[in-house]
């Protein structure tokens, strides 16, 4: 995928911002001109207005209304087209798309009783309960040659994630060590 470093990013306030996780997920990322995507849990908006910049034609989600409000702003303030929606999952998506891109909620927290900005890094006890949602609810919002780039931690639990992913075709693009865990995407494809 093309970047364009002249693409301006403001961060805001309880969102949360880019880190390692998202560099290494649009690191991953193949978009072209006309892919219809969907990016769940926008943030900021950085890989959806690295999509839009490309030309995909894109819905960009996220549970925390000041996340939609952000990635809409950002994507205004670089002249980029998309459509913004708040969403818990695929609460308010009614769409089916050739690509999601997701980077799911993965360190072991509980859920219950988070504020809007940990709801970002909060994934469950095992770290695979929000992942467990998606993947139950993402083939009914995929074309049938569709993908999914996802990105997933060592922090999670890992046989739990191996028994999640099993009904997707697996290829590994990318992986990175940070600090203390080991970070990488993968694409899914439906069986």
């Amino acid at each position: 995928m093309e970047y364009n470093r002249k693409i301006d990013i403001t961060e805001c306030s309880e969102v949360y911002p880019p880190a390692e996780d998202t560099f290494l997920l649009l690191d991953s990322l193949e978009v072209s001109k006309g892919l219809k995507v969907l990016e769940m849990g926008c943030g900021t908006g950085l890989i959806s207005c690295h999509m839009a910049f490309n030309g995909a034609v894109l819905t960009a989600a996220d549970i925390n209304p000041k996340a939609v409000n952000c990635t809409s702003n950002n994507l205004k303030n670089n002249n980029l087209e998309g459509n913004t929606v708040v969403s818990d999952l695929f609460q308010n998506i009614y769409e089916i798309f050739d690509l999601i891109v997701f980077n799911p909620p993965y360190l072991s927290a509980e859920e219950e009783g988070c504020g809007i900005i940990e709801k970002a890094w909060a994934g469950g006890p095992t770290g695979t309960e929000i992942l467990a949602k998606f993947l139950e609810q993402c083939r009914e919002h995929l074309l049938p040659n569709g993908r999914i780039t996802i990105l997933l931690s060592s922090e999670m639990d890992l046989e739990t994630l191996d028994r999640l992913l099993s009904k997707f075709n697996r290829k590994k693009l990318k992986t990175r060590r940070c600090f203390f865990e080991e970070l990488w995407v993968e694409e899914l494809r439906l069986q």
